[in-house]
């Protein structure tokens, strides 16, 4: 009965180790790998504008912001996640770096997005690249390098390709998390 066990256990252990090789000429499957679209640019050149009401028009920025992720895992199976992420506009003080809170009340922005994250839909990443609907147009953005000189933002509203949107400041990153 010991012999009987001992040749179990040898067996089973034998099975696990070799499950993990690979038949000759072949390579084990590999997870994909994550992709991401991280990080900010401003849209626009340095403004004035008193967001404080002190009489001091300070210098700011409009911005964009981006979050998003390919898909983790397989359809159908525990642990998959969807591709998935968000947008937003954001007003930044360039003296300071931080974030304007309520500036919409002071400027004519009808119709502007507010600082809150939209989704990204149907996000999809091709390389250096990420597809995606966000506030009812298509974007196609494109990282070809470190900061914003090399990062490239396409907009389709449907009717006509913005191409591309010019950049003043920030980077955007689409790869591997960093």
């Amino acid at each position: 009965m010991k012999r009987h066990a001992a040749a179990l256990a040898v067996t089973a252990l034998a099975a696990t180790a070799l499950a993990g090789c690979a038949a000759p000429g072949t390579e084990p499957a590999k997870t994909p790998e994550v992709v991401v679209i991280r990080g900010a640019v401003a849209y626009t050149d340095v403004l004035r504008y008193d967001y404080t009401g002190d009489g001091k028009r300070n210098r700011v920025r409009f911005w964009m912001e981006f979050d998003g992720h390919s898909a983790r895992g397989t359809p159908g199976t525990p642990g998959y996640v969807p591709a998935g992420g968000t947008m937003r506009y954001f007003l930044r003080d360039e003296d300071d770096n931080t974030k304007v809170l309520k500036w919409r009340q002071g400027l004519d922005m009808v119709g502007a997005p507010r600082d809150v994250p939209v989704p990204m839909t149907d996000l999809v990443f091709e390389g250096k690249t990420a597809k995606f609907e966000a506030f009812g147009v298509r974007w196609t953005i494109t990282d070809d390098g470190d900061g914003y000189p090399n990062d490239k933002i396409y907009v389709n509203d449907g009717f006509r390709t913005v191409v591309p949107t010019k950049l003043y400041a920030g980077n955007l990153w689409i790869g591997p998390p960093q």
